[in-house]
């Protein structure tokens, strides 16, 4: 069996088509290709091993531990990335589009999932080749909280500053001159610790939360010790 699985994302201006193969036992062997290096190898070769012929993608999804799903049956989170409600998880078998009450079908030998991320409103690009523009919100716990780390993908918005990306986000709080951040999902760090904030792997100065962003820019809050 040879299931090819398409994962598609980003983080930031970095991109890269990683491949694995892997052989479980003598009964299958699943490729898995990601555009946009945006789940780990590690995560890849995971979801290659529960995806199987004679079982349904539904079933192989939930055995992995790594994709979770919403009460309507839709996918809700793949690996901590979990999507505003402006965009969905948008599948295809064989590339036709496959519909959330579509999971339960059976996998066969050759068959090819496409995983990727599509917008939910009525206004589609103008092109019909052109990706939804979005910008990704990533929390770094870091080893001091894993339980904090969680990567959001949000609309982009024309001329919105890193400030605003902030501001919007219900878990965050900024201090009283909001320039730093004070606390996020609760947590403050203590006096050996801080938040650090880069866009696009790039730390931001003591001005930089007014940064203009550009579709695709990644934000990462990481939680750092001084």
């Amino acid at each position: 069996m040879a299931v090819s699985f398409l994962l598609a994302g980003c983080n930031g201006d970095k991109s890269k088509e990683a491949l694995a193969q892997v052989n479980s036992g003598d009964v299958s062997s699943i490729m898995i290709s990601e555009k946009d290096d945006f789940f780990s190898p590690d995560i890849i070769r995971d979801l290659e091993k529960y995806l199987q012929q004679g079982e349904t993608i539904r079933e192989g999804l939930k055995k992995s531990g790594i994709v979770t799903f919403a009460e309507n049956g839709a996918i809700q989170s793949i690996s901590q990335v979990s999507l505003s409600s402006a965009f969905s998880w948008g599948l295809e078998l064989n590339n036709k589009k496959l519909g959330k009450d579509k999971l339960d079908t059976v996998l066969k030998e050759n068959d090819e999932i496409g995983i990727s991320i599509e917008p939910t409103g009525q206004k589609k690009p103008e092109k019909a080749d052109l990706e939804p523009e979005y910008t990704v919100l990533k929390l770094n716990g870091g080893t001091i909280e894993p339980g904090l780390t969680h990567t959001y993908i949000l609309p982009f918005s024309e001329n919105e500053s890193v400030r605003a990306i902030l501001q919007s986000m219900d878990f965050i709080e900024l201090t009283m001159n909001k320039r730093f951040i004070d606390s996020v999902k609760g947590y403050s760090p203590k006096s050996i610790e801080k938040w650090v904030i880069k866009v696009n792997g790039k730390e931001l100065g003591e001005n930089g939360m007014d940064m203009r962003l550009a579709p695709a820019d990644e934000i990462e809050i990481k939680l750092e010790r001084s």
